[in-house]
């Protein structure tokens, strides 16, 4: 016997078929589906339905537009609006309009389910009413639900944008408990990670007695690790937190990874002291899985950054190869441009930019003939019209990694010249971004003081005294002032390597 009747309204047959198949599984619904909101509107003038699922980018008939209308015909049929978590906005703008709920792309199975469930009962005892106050007792609570959902959404939604920020695990592990406090009704929360049997404590609030890591053999923190599931401990079991015996209802929540628990979140010590409502629970397994998907995201990035890294290293392991002049050539000017910035005062940030933008400047020789690159002697017009392209064949080579945006300016523009003077595009005085106007001094002096195939190393004295006389023309006044006081500058030799990671 099925539990009630439901229409799904959506464009994308995968969207109808996979919902369809969830919700009428071991006959739990009799599912309808319309392929748009004026084939909805049809099918609700003919058919009563206990629950409508509807997507709110839809021809004809948009999704908002259809919802006022089924408000307009069946004011206590609830309508649950489908969206991706970049159209988050509009899932509140429905529920504005009337919209009883909502759920994200990709869908979890439990939460349909349990949507489908909640709303159906809601609309059979909604559907027995027969006295008008008692109805409008039942829309005033309604209300009140809902206007209690509207702000869960918009809470929900201002911690999803700063999960989405955070690219750092440590700030993540930082952040994770303050977020879930701001979430729900809890005094008491920790977050750790799992390693083997123990559960290594990465930030907590409120919990007292607390330890760097807890051994949870045999306790409600394995059972969670162990089946990937929540659990909600009651008053009396164990608790390997200070080997203790519950006093108040725990939340606790597995960090799933690819079917792994990596770590777990636990909630607790509610001001009412009850236990979690299904509401509550939904809440904060939503916003769990927000944080697994981010650490994820994390782990994916790095990843990739790392094999990225090892490439383009690779890369410049090969020019440095081809010509043993210019050996170590990158590492030094980085390690020059470091200490500049650190006598200017840069940030953290432009520091990093310089360290691997710097390493990576003269990536574009790879695409120069070794013809040209060790030849002993003057180079033709045409020959130094190659040269002069590398800082183009180096951008080419980054530019389709977008998290190099400001390492490429450093690969573009290493030659660009104050007075305009330079290549590949002449740039001159503030057009020429600060951190490349940094790593010119630095790649000049390294130049200049390196043996090359047509020339001797020049003296320390000699460098700096055409740094000097390059001010204002070549170089900027205060990044050669800066360069100056380096121990470099005065003529003191690094002893530190450099690392890129």
């Amino acid at each position: 016997m099925h539990n009630g009747k439901i229409l799904i309204v959506d464009d994308d047959p995968f969207v109808r078929e996979f919902l369809s198949e969830i919700l009428s599984d071991k006959g739990r619904y009799e599912v309808d589906v319309a392929v748009d909101g004026l084939e909805g509107l049809e099918k609700i003038g003919r058919q009563d339905y206990d629950v409508v699922f509807t997507d709110l980018c839809m021809p004809r008939l948009n999704g908002l537009e259809f919802l006022r209308e089924v408000k307009r015909l069946e004011p206590v049929l609830p309508v649950v609006v489908i969206t991706g978590f970049s159209t988050i906005e509009n899932a509140v703008n429905a529920m504005r309009e009337g919209a009883s709920d909502f759920i994200e792309k990709p869908f979890q199975v439990d939460k349909v389910i349990s949507l489908a469930e909640r709303l159906a009962n809601q609309k059979r005892l909604l559907g027995g009413l027969t006295s008008k106050r008692r109805y409008r007792l039942s829309l005033e609570t309604l209300n009140a639900q809902l206007f209690k959902t509207l702000q869960e959404i918009s809470t929900l939604h201002t911690v999803s944008t700063e999960l989405d920020n955070l690219y750092d695990n440590s700030d993540i592990y930082r952040r994770v408990v303050e977020m879930a406090l701001k979430l729900l009704p809890v005094r008491e929360a920790f977050f750790g990670i799992v390693d083997g049997n123990r559960l290594k404590i990465k930030s907590s609030i409120g919990v007292p007695k607390f330890r760097d890591e807890i051994e949870f053999r045999g306790s409600y923190i394995e059972r969670v690790v162990k089946s990937g599931t929540h659990v909600v401990v009651k008053p009396g079991d164990f608790n390997p937190v200070d080997s203790s015996r519950v006093t108040s209802p725990i939340l606790c929540i597995p960090i799933n990874i690819n079917g792994e628990t990596i770590g777990i979140l636990s909630l607790s010590n509610k001001p009412d002291g009850s236990s979690f409502t299904d509401d509550e629970i939904h809440l904060a397994l939503t916003f769990v899985q927000k944080v697994a998907l981010r650490l994820e995201n994390n782990a994916l990035y790095e990843t990739v950054y790392s094999n990225l890294i090892n490439t383009l290293k690779s890369l410049v392991a090969i020019i440095e190869a081809r010509d043993p002049y210019t050996k170590q050539h990158s590492e030094r000017v980085t390690l020059y441009s470091l200490e500049i910035a650190e006598m200017i005062g840069l940030s953290n940030e432009e520091k990093e930019i310089i360290k691997f933008g710097g390493y990576l400047h003269d990536i574009g020789k790879i695409g120069v003939r070794d013809t040209i690159l060790l030849k002993p002697g003057k180079l033709t017009p045409e020959e130094m019209a190659e040269v002069r392209l590398h800082p183009l064949i180096g951008d080419r080579i980054v530019q389709p990694v977008r998290f190099l945006e400001k390492e490429r300016e450093l690969i573009l523009y290493h030659h660009e010249r104050i007075d305009g003077r330079g290549y590949p595009y002449g740039l001159k005085g503030d057009e020429i971004p600060f951190v490349v106007r940094i790593l010119s001094v630095a790649d000049a002096y390294d130049a200049m003081t390196s043996s090359r195939a047509y020339r001797p190393a020049k003296p320390h004295e000699v460098a700096i005294e055409e740094i000097k006389y390059g001010v204002n023309t070549q170089f900027d006044k205060e990044v050669v002032k800066a360069f100056l006081n380096t121990k470099t500058g005065k003529g003191r030799k690094q002893k530190k390597k450099l690392s890129v990671d």
